[in-house]
C-alpha cells in the first residue's frame, strides 16, 4: 500500500477534499490552486477523478482513493454533526482512511439480504456488531468502516448504517485480488464490536436508502473514470500508431 506520506501529501494539497462533492464540509479546506470553496462543483469533482485515474494503475489508484470517495460521502450526508466533525477533517486531510463496508461472505451483492447484525446493548449505549463482510476496497488499513448491518427483520427495511472506528472486536484480513493487493482489498470480522449509538448514520432500519444515494455517486465516479480510461487508450494508440513504421510506413 501506498505509505503515509502519500495520504498527507494528497490531504494538504486538498486532492482528496476535491474527489467529494461540493458543500460546506470543504469550508476552510485547501483546494487545488486556491479555489474558494464556494466555487467548487460537480465538473471540478470530475476533474480530480480523471487525474487520478490517467496515471494508469488501477491498485495504486484504489489504494488511494477507492475506499475514501465510497466511505466519506456517508458521512459527510448522513453522520449526525458531531461524529462529521471528527471524522470528515481527519479524512480529508490524509490523517485517517475509511472505507465502505456493505457486501457480506454469504450475501454478496444482494445487499438485502446482507446477515452482519447488530443488536443493543444492555445499557442502551452501543450497538454490539457480530458478521463478515468480504471485498472490501481499502478494508485491510482502513480506520473507520461505513458499515451496513440488520438490525430490524429480513429485506430492506431492517438494514441500518453504522460507523464502526477500527478496534476490538474487528479483524481485517487482506484478500489477494487478481489486479493488485496494494488496494487492501479485505475480509473484514466483527466479533462483538461495541459501536456507539451515536455512530448511526440516519435512522435505525432505514440504511438501505443511504446505500443507494451512496451507489448513485459512486456510479457517477466510475463513469468518470471509465471515459478518461478509454481516452487514455486512445491517446496511446495515435502516438503509438505515430511512433511505429511496418512496410516503410507508419502504422498510423
Amino acid at each position: 500500500m501506498p505509505v503515509d506520506e502519500i495520504y498527507l501529501k494528497l490531504g494538504k494539497i486538498g486532492f482528496l477534499a476535491a474527489q467529494t462533492y461540493p458543500g460546506e464540509h470543504l469550508k476552510g479546506v485547501q483546494l487545488p490552486n486556491n479555489l474558494p470553496w464556494q466555487e467548487f462543483d460537480c465538473f471540478h469533482e470530475l476533474i480530480a477523478h480523471q487525474e487520478m485515474i490517467r496515471l494508469g494503475c488501477p491498485g495504486v489508484t484504489d489504494a488511494l482513493k477507492a475506499g475514501f470517495v465510497i466511505g466519506i460521502p456517508c458521512i459527510i450526508k448522513f453522520a449526525p454533526k458531531a461524529l462529521a466533525d471528527v471524522i470528515v477533517p481527519k479524512c480529508l486531510s490524509g490523517e485517517k482512511k475509511i472505507c465502505l463496508a456493505i457486501s457480506d461472505q454469504d450475501a454478496g451483492s444482494d445487499v438485502a439480504g446482507l446477515t452482519c447484525t447488530a443488536a443493543k446493548s444492555e445499557c442502551g449505549k452501543f450497538w454490539i456488531v457480530n458478521g463478515t463482510k468480504k471485498w472490501i476496497t481499502n478494508g485491510t488499513f482502513a480506520d473507520y468502516f461505513v458499515t451496513a448491518v440488520r438490525t430490524g427483520d429480513k429485506g430492506i427495511f431492517g438494514i441500518s448504517m453504522l460507523v464502526i472506528e477500527r478496534g476490538p472486536g474487528v479483524v481485517t484480513k487482506l484478500i489477494k485480488t487478481s489486479y493488485s493487493p496494494v488496494a487492501g482489498t479485505a475480509y473484514i470480522i466483527f466479533e462483538n464490536a461495541k459501536v456507539p449509538v451515536e455512530n448511526m448514520l440516519g435512522e435505525e432500519n432505514l440504511g438501505f436508502q443511504i446505500i443507494m444515494s451512496n451507489f448513485n455517486h459512486e456510479r457517477w465516479i466510475i463513469a468518470c473514470s471509465a471515459v478518461v480510461g478509454c481516452r487514455a487508450i486512445t491517446e496511446q494508440c495515435f502516438r503509438w500508431a505515430n511512433q511505429r513504421e511496418a512496410f516503410g510506413k507508419k502504422l498510423i
